[in-house]
């Protein structure tokens, strides 16, 4: 009996969105120290520790240099915040 050809590759599964803010910016794929959020971030570690609390507080801009960091599509980190967000309210 001729065997059966190979199953297709699967396609990779896109892993499950980080449930909250600081988990996006602290648990990616990247790993920053607290300088390093601050000069990329271009915020004070107060500001930083404010946002991860509360990220309806994040500014268009501020979303902006975080998706330019960890190198995420806006769009991704933007579904994070909402998602928080909504969560919480």
């Amino acid at each position: 009996m001729p065997a059966s050809p190979p199953l297709p590759p699967k396609e990779p599964v896109e892993k499950a969105l980080p449930r909250r803010f600081t988990d996006l910016l602290r648990n990616g794929r990247f790993t920053f120290t607290e300088r390093e959020l601050m000069e990329h971030l271009r915020m004070t570690y107060r500001t930083i520790k404010q946002r991860e609390a509360d990220p309806s507080t994040l500014t268009i801009a501020e979303l902006l240099r975080v998706a330019e960091l960890l190198d995420e599509p806006i769009d991704k980190v933007v579904a994070v915040v909402i998602a928080e967000v909504q969560n919480k309210g």
